[in-house]
């Protein structure tokens, strides 16, 4: 009995890449108030210095009324920013802005002040105008982006922080490295995600997420890139399921089946990987039964059948059929061969489900199945029965 494994583990091998941009995508969360904090406030800090650096070189300060006014106002912005009153620091920091509205340090520390009471909107207003005013500071930029972050306008936040890295590449700090890879990520732009990882892992390369990304950016495409990837970051987080998973895809693709199964199964101890996992061993699974190992095939199979989808279940029943189906022939051949009655009725019970199997297993390739349906299945149906007979009584 022949089987044709090699048209299904094609067909879900296809889709294994789709979850593992979904399984990144799970390992970085989109940036919240409280996650991007860190980033805003070294942001603000270094903002202000470079826009006080620029300041000194430019043109003397017009030392008008409104002016004075202006200087007044954002020294109480300050002061208010440094003890948490964010309400307080806006209205002071919007009268500077209102006297000197060129003036693009004020900008910068009322968008830091919205976005530090959580308006981002109006953040991000104010950082353009910033970003306008002082296009030589790269870290209105990265606030910008970062404000954008927030509101999951991911295409508008990786232009932001190409174009402060463009700028300076003095921005590419430890707090920007989620952010950034995330906006890349989650506007699709694989290539430009790829590359800022990977500068990532050169310049801090205990940071396990870029790790990840690389991997996840080279599954089914550079294995020298991606594997040496998969393996570092699982060196840095040995017991994530994520890593354990896209690891899992890679053995996969290296001819490792039964290494990819076992990883599998490790990561499915995380309940948002079954999908990935149900595919993964459908895949380890069809190929440890073409290669004589339908005792490995089957429990790849067994683990990851209740995970697949009603569309694919036909597929998993028919590779799982077929893998029962070699381990009843040898069952039921020693059992005969040494007349071991005590085998009988689970040979009997073996029989049943494999003919079940087997015949959900009809609607993923209905010519073979039928085949083995009504040439292989009966014979060792009519074997058995007349085994179990021959038993009866005994």
């Amino acid at each position: 009995m022949q089987c044709r494994a090699g048209t299904w583990v094609a067909v879900l091998a296809t889709a294994a890449s789709t979850f593992l941009a979904a399984a990144a995508r799970a390992q970085a969360p989109a940036v919240s108030a409280m996650d991007t904090a860190p980033l805003l406030l070294v942001a603000a800090i270094r903002a202000r210095e470079v826009a006080m650096r620029l300041e000194s070189h430019g043109a003397a300060p017009a030392r008008t009324p409104a002016a004075r006014t202006a200087a007044t106002q954002y020294a109480l912005g300050l002061d208010q920013l440094s003890r948490g009153h964010f309400d307080s620091a806006t209205v002071a920091f919007t009268a500077a802005a209102t006297a000197s509205p060129d003036i693009a340090r004020y900008r910068g520390d009322l968008g830091f002040a919205f976005a530090a009471g959580g308006h981002w909107s109006d953040a991000e207003d104010q950082y353009r105008i910033a970003v306008r005013l002082q296009q030589a500071n790269p870290w209105y930029y990265v606030s910008l982006g970062t404000t954008q972050l927030a509101q999951e306008h991911w295409n508008q936040a990786a232009a932001s922080f190409t174009l402060a890295v463009a700028a300076d590449s003095a921005v590419i700090i430890r707090q920007l490295i989620e952010p950034a890879g995330d906006a890349f990520e989650r506007s699709r732009n694989v290539e430009a995600m790829e590359a800022w990882s990977l500068m990532a892992t050169v310049r801090y390369p205990d940071e396990a997420v870029p790790w990840l990304r690389v991997a996840s950016a080279n599954v089914r495409q550079d294995t020298s890139v991606g594997f040496p990837a998969i393996r570092r970051y699982r060196a840095l987080k040995p017991q994530d399921p994520v890593g354990q998973m896209v690891y899992a895809e890679y053995l996969l693709g290296a001819g490792q089946y039964d290494s990819a199964a076992a990883y599998a199964i490790e990561g499915s101890a995380d309940t948002a990987l079954h999908s990935l996992a149900s595919v993964v061993l459908y895949n380890a699974g069809g190929h440890l039964l073409q290669t004589q190992h339908p005792d490995l095939a089957a429990h790849a199979l067994e683990v990851g059948r209740p995970w697949t989808t009603p569309e694919e279940q036909p597929r998993y029943d028919l590779f799982l059929g077929l893998a029962r189906f070699k381990l009843l022939q040898g069952y039921y051949n020693e059992a005969a061969q040494h007349s071991d009655c005590h085998k009988a009725h689970p040979a009997d019970s073996m029989m049943t489900d494999v003919t079940q199997l087997l015949t959900s297993g009809v609607a993923a390739d209905s010519a073979f199945a039928n085949q083995v349906l009504t040439t292989v299945v009966p014979r060792f149906r009519t074997a058995i029965d007349e085994f179990v007979r021959q038993c009866r009584g005994k």
